[in-house]
């Protein structure tokens, strides 16, 4: 069994519940997994690269800002990303300054008459959110404001 996602209803929220072999790979998937929740399975060719860097006093914060930082550019970019390639991180050890990630992104631009939205998230919340090792897994629960 390989990294993967479940999606969870929560009262008038969504969630999803991921787990990974490791951390990097925990954070595609969650990107992955939200992408579900926002989109009808696009399958258009990309077009659109861009690279990011976050930075996070924790593991775990870093882990929502990625998801808050993909979900904003989503919407303030008209672009539906579909890859999420952490290329560097300092998940695990706190360097000088903080717990990083660089990554590429890659997508397309986003049309309401050719992309069936499934469902609109609001935000990512804190309520209910961890990140911990359940060995052999990285495990990870995040819920959205829809």
């Amino acid at each position: 069994m390989g990294s993967g996602f479940k999606i969870l209803n929560h009262t008038s929220d969504l969630g999803i519940r991921v787990w990974a072999k490791t951390q990097v790979q925990l954070f595609e998937e969650a990107a992955i997994a939200m992408l579900t929740i926002l989109v009808e399975k696009p399958d258009e060719a990309l077009g659109i690269e861009k690279k990011i860097r976050l930075e996070a006093e924790s593991p775990g914060e870093l882990l929502l800002l990625w998801l808050r930082e993909i979900l904003y550019l989503m919407e303030n970019e008209s672009v539906v990303y579909t890859q999420f390639q952490v290329e560097s991180t300092n998940i695990t050890e706190k360097d000088v300054s903080a717990y990083f990630l660089v990554a590429n992104l890659g997508g397309f631009p986003s049309s309401k008459l050719r992309h069936e939205v499934c469902k609109e998230i609001k935000a990512v919340t804190r309520h209910g959110f961890y990140l911990r090792k359940n060995e052999p897994w990285w495990e990870a629960s995040v819920l959205f404001d829809i």
